[in-house]
């Protein structure tokens, strides 16, 4: 009955940049992105952890749980050891504990338990190899997700907003009856947000940045050499960068020397997706970036298992718009074929082979706007991007400050910031430009808009079913821009 929990609060603030500061597009015309580098050059290890040894890390006190959150691990268990921890937060045994355990008694279910409340999986995992475990706490809901698939829920209760002084990895509050695990752990992540089934999926496969939102806790488990003598050791860094060194934590009792036994050992495969082909398909231009800062401007892979059957598909990718990771979510230039039902979803297997070919007025529409959900980075503080006539013009970038939707079909997604303007448009009360929502999705001749109504003086149009070059976009211009964009990240 303990297990594995961390959490902490972050919040991400988009700066708002100049328009000196702006940085645009590259001219590159080539189709193909330029080969790239993995964004680190550590050893991807794991740490193994024995039953027979006292071997554990501790981390400093803090509150960790006080609301909703997400604990995630990639474990690879030999035996099914009795309640075995991934983590447990506490005050002592049965003293406001959150705890996850690879198994629920010796059963390889995995163990969920909070502040008195506990369950396990509905199912057991393998031995001998890698298996992701999240478990995520929303309201009073507990579940469990096995591999991104729920794998049981419980009603549980909040956990309570105290400082708690006994934090293990791979101990237990109640003492050495329950065994260190038999078992190497992976990437273990502490959110104070309780992510969805699409969320851990489209995660789990990749490191981290470090700087997501909401992340409070970030074992990557890299410091070691593969079974190497590692004595030297002492402490595992944390890699969130909300919290950093204050919560690393500090090794005890592990051999570190003399084999892959309680040792750094090898890590789960492949930690980075490059999207350079459908065999190595990351989750979003966004992903590829923080994987790959040196990626360029050019067509990459992604999959989603909610997209397109759960297959690899082609994106388009601004990899140098400010910063960079911009997934192209529409191209609209000519007003012609346009309806209520393919406005977003049109095209889908991309219909582009050049870069030439993302801004030319003649090659066909596209949209996915219908896919944007699934490919943003966050739920909330997401941005998108508009530009118009040409790349990096009359347009801007946006935050989403709320839970917001690519195809909300009313006009309320209001609370957005305009972080880089392209242009000298201003927002205008009678609507004849721009409008200071996110665009929205309507069965007006505005199909997709930042108008309030989609009709009469609906300026800041993305797409319209006819009568414009291709939508009315800026009254006192451009009107017909000849070519909109629409992006996410």
């Amino acid at each position: 009955m303990k297990g594995l929990i961390f959490l902490c609060c972050f919040i991400f603030f988009a700066p708002v940049l100049s328009a000196q500061n702006r940085i645009f597009y590259s001219q590159n015309v080539a189709h193909r992105p330029q080969a790239t580098t993995k964004r680190t050059s550590v050893t991807l290890t794991a740490l193994n952890f024995s039953s027979s040894r006292q071997n554990y890390a501790s981390l400093p006190p803090g509150v960790y749980f006080n609301g909703n959150f997400t604990i995630e691990c990639w474990v690879k268990p030999t035996s099914h050891t009795n309640w075995s921890r991934i983590i447990d937060f506490g005050n002592g045994a049965g003293s406001n504990n959150v705890l996850l355990a690879t198994s629920y008694g010796t059963s390889g279910q995995p163990g969920f338990y909070v502040g008195g409340a506990q369950f396990a999986a509905s199912s057991a995992i393998p031995l001998n190899q890698w298996t992701h475990i999240a478990a995520t706490l929303s309201g009073t809901t507990a579940t469990i997700y096995i591999n991104g698939v729920a794998s049981g829920t419980a009603n549980f209760p909040v956990p309570a907003n105290i400082v708690r002084s006994y934090n293990y990895i791979g101990k237990s509050n109640w003492g050495w009856g329950d065994p260190a695990p038999n078992a190497s752990f992976d990437d273990l992540r502490i959110w104070n947000v309780a992510k969805t089934q699409s969320e851990i999926q489209s995660s789990m496969n990749s490191e981290l940045s470090g700087s997501e939102s909401g992340l409070v806790a970030y074992f990557k488990f890299n410091e070691g050499s593969e079974c190497g003598n590692n004595t030297a050791i002492t402490t595992l860094l944390n890699s969130a960068s909300s919290s950093g060194s204050s919560y690393n934590a500090t090794l005890n009792g592990f051999s570190l020397n003399g084999g892959c036994t309680s040792n750094f050992t090898s890590g789960k495969a492949s930690a980075f997706a490059d999207g350079l082909s459908s065999a190595t398909a990351s989750t979003s231009a966004f992903q590829i970036k923080q994987d790959y800062p040196s990626s360029t401007d050019g067509f990459y892979w992604i999959k989603n298992q909610n997209l397109n059957g759960g297959n690899p598909f082609k994106i388009y990718a601004d990899m140098t718009t400010d910063g960079g990771g911009w997934t192209l979510v529409m191209k609209n230039s000519n007003n012609a074929g346009w309806n209520y039902s393919n406005a977003i979803e049109l095209n889908t297997s991309m219909p582009y082979t050049n870069i030439s070919d993302v801004t030319s007025t003649s090659t066909p529409n596209y949209s996915i706007i219908g896919w944007a959900d699934y490919i943003k980075k966050s739920a909330s503080g997401f941005q998108y991007m508009l530009d118009a006539q040409s790349r990096g013009t009359n347009g801007g970038i946006w935050t989403a400050n709320s839970s917001y939707t690519f195809v909300k079909t009313d006009n309320s997604q209001t609370n957005i910031t305009l972080n880089t303007k392209f242009g000298n448009w201003n927002y205008a009360d009678i609507g004849n430009t721009i409008q200071p929502r996110m665009p929205w999705y309507t069965t007006t001749e505005g199909i997709i808009t930042t108008d309030d109504v989609g009709t009469g003086w609906w300026w800041g149009t993305l797409i319209t079913s006819g009568g414009w070059g291709p939508s009315p976009w800026i009254e006192a211009g451009p009107q017909n821009p000849g070519i909109i964009w629409y992006w996410v990240r």
